[in-house]
């Protein structure tokens, strides 16, 4: 396939379907010459215009299309990452079918998106590294309406991801001191690992784990649990303290990070430029693992 010099496909590719019946529109032109019959010309006629009625509709097939990319707030290295994808048709007379969007390499279908409408899927993207990334080339395609040929849009989109270093359990003075030795209570803060507070509905970010399969199938929604937390004390956590190279102490910290604060214990960071102070919440989790995101 003939790329751009973005990187995106060319505007158009000629199906296998396409070029046989390009090649029968030549032979049959052909024949309609040599034989000057009547007939032959008007089914010549009837075959080019349909090949028009196919890129007329082809072109306003991707036309006034927008694609809006939605990221869970925490994205790991090497991990799968769940993303949305939300097409919204601006036209107002003509549906769009057969929309395929293009995204880092994965393909999501939309069959149909009705006028004025938008639908959503989900497509999974692997970062290998952590650090900050931009997700371009988006660009969309059709087969609409005949299947003789492929359209291409480049729709000039891009999005920066900051991807955290991938979590990598590992055996540290802070593995032990999450619960300060006085053992665990029960809070009224959100955790993971004591008895379930509620069922809410899915928001990017939330942790695939803490889905509610039967609640997702009984209501057609994703739902996660929320559970209560379990007290402990604050602690702060040292990467250059940890042992390995860098890239395992950055993951030992960012797995320290999350097992720390889903046990509910307030969790700091000390880095070369800055202090982060213990604390529960997701901004200041998010905060700490982007530090380690970008740290040289």
């Amino acid at each position: 396939m003939r790329k751009t010099k973005e990187g995106a496909p060319a505007v158009i590719r000629i199906k296998k379907a396409g070029w046989i019946y390009i090649a029968l529109c030549i032979f049959m032109g052909v024949g309609a010459v040599n034989t000057a019959n009547n007939l032959v010309y008007i089914i010549v006629a009837i075959m080019l215009g349909f090949m028009a009625v196919s890129g007329f509709f082809g072109v306003a097939d991707m036309n006034r299309l927008r694609v809006e990319i939605g990221l869970p707030d925490e994205i790991y290295a090497g991990r799968v990452c769940l993303v949305s994808v939300r097409l919204v048709n601006g036209r107002r007379f003509l549906p769009a079918f057969l929309i395929r969007v293009h995204i880092n390499g994965q393909e999501v279908l939309f069959p149909f998106t009705d006028t004025g409408g938008e639908s959503i899927k989900f497509a999974e993207i692997v970062f290998a590294v952590r650090g900050r990334h931009t997700i371009q080339n988006v660009y969309v395609s059709t087969v609409f309406p005949f299947n003789f040929f492929i359209r291409y849009k480049d729709l000039e989109d891009t999005k920066d991801v900051i991807v955290f270093p991938a979590p990598l359990q590992c055996m540290s003075v802070y593995s032990d001191s999450r619960t300060g030795g006085q053992g665990e209570k029960d809070t009224n803060m959100k955790g993971f690992d004591s008895e379930l507070m509620s069922i809410r509905g899915y928001t990017p970010g939330d942790s695939m784990r803490m889905i509610h399969w039967k609640a997702t199938a009984r209501t057609g929604n994703l739902k996660v649990k929320e559970m209560a937390a379990l007290g402990a004390e604050p602690v702060i956590i040292e990467p250059d303290k940890l042992s390995g190279d860098l890239e395992k102490r950055l993951s030992c910290a960012a797995w320290l990070i999350n097992s720390l604060m889903d046990k509910g214990a307030p969790v700091g960071l000390r880095t070369p430029e800055r202090l982060y102070p213990p604390d529960v919440t997701l901004p200041h989790r998010l905060d700490m693992l982007k530090e380690l995101a970008l740290h040289d």
